[in-house]
């Protein structure tokens, strides 16, 4: 299974933090491998408070043991959507594990904030190698060449 969307991340990680109901606070980890195909799905806390600080180590190193070449974060609880939305701690946050991970060869495509109302990503919502900073990434898009919707009239 080729992951195509932010939603598919979404769907694989709602199951583990938001079960029949009920918000457990979780912090998932979803790996990839070079061609987005599924690696792996683990759960790196049973009790997320908000902060990613504190796992930023044991995301990576799981993601060393497991060949992984891309990975989304998925945890409990959502952002507030302001005018100061870069700035909120949970992003600025993310966004250093995101360069400690390139640093360490890895590519975080993907940060989703899930509630019992739905959830919030600070990054693609749809095929990662359309976006204009996907340039680098397999493309996702190979079955549209011969459908119908692949064509714009």
């Amino acid at each position: 299974m080729i992951i195509q969307a932010g939603f598919d991340l979404q769907i694989l990680a709602r199951p583990l933090i938001d079960q029949e109901e009920k918000l457990y606070p979780r912090l998932v980890v979803i790996g990839l491998d070079a061609e987005m195909q599924l690696e792996s799905i683990r759960v790196v806390t049973e009790s997320f408070e908000g902060s990613l600080n504190p796992f930023q180590d044991a995301i990576l190193e799981d993601l060393d043991l497991e060949g992984s070449t891309y990975f989304a974060i998925a945890h409990a609880g959502i952002w507030a959507e302001d005018d100061y939305y870069d700035e909120q701690p949970i992003l600025q946050e993310a966004k250093k594990l995101k360069g400690i991970a390139e640093e360490r060869g890895f590519h975080m495509i993907g940060h989703f904030g899930i509630d019992e109302t739905g959830y919030m990503s600070n990054g693609p919502h749809s095929y990662f190698d359309q976006y204009p900073s996907g340039d680098d990434l397999p493309d996702t898009m190979l079955h549209w060449v011969h459908s119908r919707f692949g064509h714009c009239e």
